[in-house]
This record gives structure tokens, C-alpha cells and sequence, in this order.
């Protein structure tokens, strides 16, 4: 991150800022003619405070964290849910309550990297990029606990892939154990990394692989209250 981008960054900060209140996901029942719920699916700790969001089953070891940061602690994690018989329960936003203050604006959580020089339209947004399905959000210092982790994994068995030998037993012990709001094989698991208290929220995203936005809610008084991923526009999805 130079100096020059943060310049670009800051002439349009207000332009990448969320155009949902996406507070409302986990306060209304029904967003726009689509109904809601919500799902606690426990807490997740952030020693540093210096947090990033992605695909775990792709860059959790690389991914940067955001130039945002949130104050250090252990927040509540909460999942808007759209139920559906026909197309499977779907995560729309997954929070992070860092207070209980109202948001009046969400900043687009940025890695100091995004290419700022094309013209962007209204509603267009940086974001991680989903390749198999999932989500997460951790803080680097559980980042650097997974690398240390898996590499130790690595040198007892170089074959073995992030999915197919750690996580896919994982989410299925999850719906096994909270099967509400989650398919066959699991959609989410809060998993702490062995001799660690670090944990990581890893979670459904969405309709499935794709880019996704990542926003920093703030409160009145600039202070940080929620972090929020954003998978579905759920009004704008209801209208296809």
C-alpha cells in the first residue's frame, strides 16, 4: 500500500461504501418481500484486532489482512439466513458484533492492493474471491496458528488438501451436532486450531463461488460497532 493509493482510496471511499443497511439483516424479519432469520453459531477471537476475510479452503495461509482494523476481543458471529425448501437454506451476511451501537455507515474493508485506477460504477465493490464454497474470517494471528498447523500436518503427509482431510469432517460433525439451517455435509463449523484459543468461523457463501464484499460497520461516533460479509443483495436477488 503506497501513498498514492491510499490518496485514490480516500477520494472514493464514500463511492465503495455499502448501499444496503445491512444492519437490518439481523434485525427485520422479512427484507424486502423475502423472509429472514438468524443463526448464532458461537464467537470468534481477534487478539490483534487485524483481521482478513476468505476462502478457507484457498488462501486462509496467504490471504492479507485488511488495512481496517477492529478494536482486539472475542465477538459474537451471526449468520443471516434465507430459509428455502426449493433451492436449500442460504447464508446471506455473516456479522461480527464488535458493539451494540448502530452502524450509520459501512466501509468497504480494503487489502491496500485493489486496482483503484478503473472507473467504477454504483454498486460496484473489492472483494475475496470464493472458489469452493466457503467463507471465513480470522484474525492474522489465527492465521499464522493455521499456517504453523497445517505445515506441520504437511510434513506428515504431503498429499493431504485443507478440504478432504480437515474440514469436510468438520462440517459434518457440525450439522450433525446444529443441523438447523444446514445441508447435508454441513455449511458452517466454528473451529478453534488444535493448542490454540483461536478460533475460526468458516461458513457457507451465498449461492456459491464468486466475489465478496467485506464492509466495516461504524457507529456515530467513528468507533468500529460490526464487521459484515455480504453474499446475497437479498432485495436485489428477489427481484430476479
Amino acid at each position: 500500500m503506497t501513498d498514492e493509493w491510499m490518496r485514490k482510496y480516500e477520494d472514493m471511499k464514500d463511492k465503495l461504501a455499502s448501499w444496503i443497511d445491512l444492519d437490518t439483516y439481523f434485525t427485520e424479519k422479512k427484507i424486502g418481500d423475502t423472509d429472514v432469520d438468524t443463526m448464532d453459531i458461537g464467537a470468534v477471537s481477534f487478539p490483534t484486532g487485524r483481521i482478513l476475510a476468505c476462502d478457507p479452503l484457498i488462501e486462509l495461509e496467504d490471504r492479507p489482512p485488511y488495512i481496517q482494523s477492529v478494536p482486539p476481543g472475542t465477538y459474537p458471529v451471526t449468520i443471516c439466513v434465507m430459509p428455502s425448501e426449493k433451492y436449500g437454506d442460504r447464508y446471506a451476511c455473516v456479522k461480527v458484533t464488535v458493539s451494540d451501537a448502530k452502524p450509520v455507515r459501512y466501509d468497504l474493508a480494503m487489502v491496500g492492493d485493489e486496482e483503484l485506477d478503473e472507473e467504477l460504477e454504483d454498486g460496484d465493490y473489492f472483494g475475496f474471491v470464493v472458489d469452493a464454497g466457503m467463507g471465513c474470517i480470522a484474525d492474522v494471528e489465527t492465521q499464522n496458528a493455521f499456517r504453523e498447523y497445517w505445515a506441520k500436518r504437511l510434513e506428515e503427509d504431503e498429499d493431504i488438501d485443507p478440504y478432504n482431510d480437515l474440514f469436510c469432517d468438520l462440517l459434518e460433525e457440525s450439522y450433525n451436532e446444529n443441523p438447523r439451517y444446514q445441508r447435508d455435509g454441513g455449511d458452517w463449523v466454528n473451529w478453534t486450531v488444535p493448542g490454540t484459543e483461536l478460533s475460526i468461523p468458516i461458513f457457507a457463501s451465498g449461492w456459491g463461488d464468486g466475489v465478496y464484499p467485506c464492509y466495516i460497520g461504524y457507529d456515530s461516533d467513528g468507533n468500529v460497532c460490526g464487521v459484515y460479509i455480504l453474499f446475497i443483495d437479498i432485495e436485489d436477488d428477489s427481484k430476479e
